[in-house]
C-alpha cells in the first residue's frame, strides 16, 4: 500500500467524521452530564438544606431522577426533571436536611438519543444551634414566683410615729387669749396699789 493510498483514506475518514458531526452533533455529546449542583460536591451548610439540584448539558427525559440519601443509605428523598427546566432535575427531602453528611445518586437520561450518565456526589450539612425556650430559667410547672423584695411585708416601709400628745405646740391663738386678759386685771390692780399707797402716805403726814 503506496504512502498515497494511506494518506487517501486518512483524508476519507476526516471527512466522513466531519460531516457526522456536523449533521449529528449528539453523536459526540451523547450523554446530559451534570454541569453544576446544588449543594456542590463537598460543600459544607451551615443552614437547613430543603431542596437540592442538578443543571445538565441537554435535556433530559422524565425517566431521570436524582435521590437523597444518608450516610447509612436510608432514601430521603426521590425528584426529577423540573417542569419549568427540562435540563434541571430538582429533589425535595421528605424533611428538612440538617447535621449530617448526605449523598446524591443523578441517573440523566438524554432526551436526544436516551444516553444513561450517572453521577454520585456528597455534602455536610451543619446547622449551628440556636436557644431553645426551655433554656431559660422557670420556675417549672405548677410553681407560683417567689415574691420580690419589694412586695414582702418586711420590706414595706414602718408606718411613721404619730405625733405625741405632750409634744404638740401649744396654739398661739390661746397664748395671746390669754395675755389679752390679764393685762386689764394687772393694771387695774397696780392702780389700787398706787391709790392705797397715797392715802396711807397723806394718813401719815401730821396736820400743821
Amino acid at each position: 500500500m503506496t504512502s498515497q493510498t494511506v494518506r487517501g483514506r486518512l483524508r476519507a475518514t476526516l471527512l466522513v467524521a466531519t460531516i457526522l458531526t456536523l449533521a449529528f452533533p449528539h453523536l459526540v455529546a451523547a450523554h446530559a452530564e451534570l454541569l453544576r449542583a446544588n449543594p456542590e460536591d463537598g460543600e459544607t451548610v451551615t443552614r437547613p438544606v430543603t431542596a437540592v439540584t442538578g443543571r445538565y448539558s441537554q435535556d433530559l427525559r422524565g425517566n431521570s431522577r436524582l435521590v437523597i440519601k444518608d450516610l447509612s443509605g436510608a432514601t430521603l428523598g426521590t425528584g426529577g426533571v423540573d417542569p419549568e427546566n427540562r435540563r434541571r432535575m430538582i429533589v425535595r427531602p421528605d424533611a428538612p436536611l440538617v447535621d449530617g453528611m448526605f449523598t446524591v445518586e443523578s441517573t440523566s437520561v438524554s432526551a436526544e438519543d436516551g444516553d444513561i450518565e450517572r453521577v454520585t456526589w456528597t455534602f455536610t450539612v451543619v446547622v449551628s444551634p440556636t436557644p431553645s425556650p426551655t433554656d431559660a430559667p422557670s420556675d417549672g410547672p405548677g410553681l407560683s414566683p417567689s415574691p420580690s423584695a419589694s412586695s414582702s411585708p418586711s420590706a414595706s416601709p414602718p408606718p411613721s410615729a404619730s405625733p405625741s400628745p405632750t409634744a404638740s405646740p401649744t396654739p398661739t391663738g390661746a397664748t395671746s387669749g390669754t395675755g389679752d386678759v390679764l393685762l386689764p386685771i394687772l393694771a387695774a390692780l397696780a392702780i389700787v396699789a398706787i391709790g392705797a399707797g397715797i392715802l396711807l402716805q397723806r394718813s401719815r403726814t401730821p396736820r400743821p
